[in-house]
């Protein structure tokens, strides 16, 4: 009787811990899989923003954006909501939809700085250091061109050195 006892406790632990093992396995995979996910959409919410940047000097210049910046940043924000689709959990998720779909900006200024502050807040969890040093960066930058400078930076020479 006792034999038989033990052969069922021992059976009875085998699985509680394997159940157990696999649900932690997933809940870790599906965390890993939304940081990943939460990274992605990080980084492309730069591109988009770069990329916002000819929206909001347009405006202030009255002058149209191009058709090629136009489809970049259409593409870049479906791009975007595709990945958020898979990852429902990502932080900010509706912010970040409002931000590259929503209708509530008056202006690509006010819709580029909303940007800016949600990238501000998202590079805190993402990559803290990163965001500080780029945010340093695109501020030198952004200096340098409204003041009619140019730079020899690898990555600035694409709009900054016309």
């Amino acid at each position: 009787m006792n034999l038989v006892l033990a052969f069922f406790s021992g059976v009875a632990v085998s699985v509680v811990g394997a159940v157990v093992g696999s649900i932690l396995t997933r809940r870790r995979e599906r965390r890993r899989l939304v940081e990943d996910r939460g990274f992605e959409i990080y980084m492309k919410l730069m591109e988009l923003n770069s990329s916002y940047f000819w929206f909001s000097s347009a405006e202030l210049n009255g002058e149209a954006v191009s058709s090629e910046v136009r489809k970049e940043a259409h593409d870049l924000a479906w791009q975007i909501a595709d990945m958020l689709r898979s990852a429902d959990e990502v932080e900010y998720l509706d912010e970040i939809l409002e931000v590259t779909l929503g209708p509530s900006f008056q202006s690509a200024s006010e819709r580029y700085h909303a940007m800016g502050n949600l990238l501000e807040r998202l590079g805190r969890r993402v990559n803290p250091r990163y965001a500080n040093k780029i945010r340093e960066i695109s501020n030198a930058n952004v200096a340098i061109l409204s003041s009619g400078g140019k730079s020899n930076a690898p990555g600035a020479t694409g709009f900054l050195a016309k």
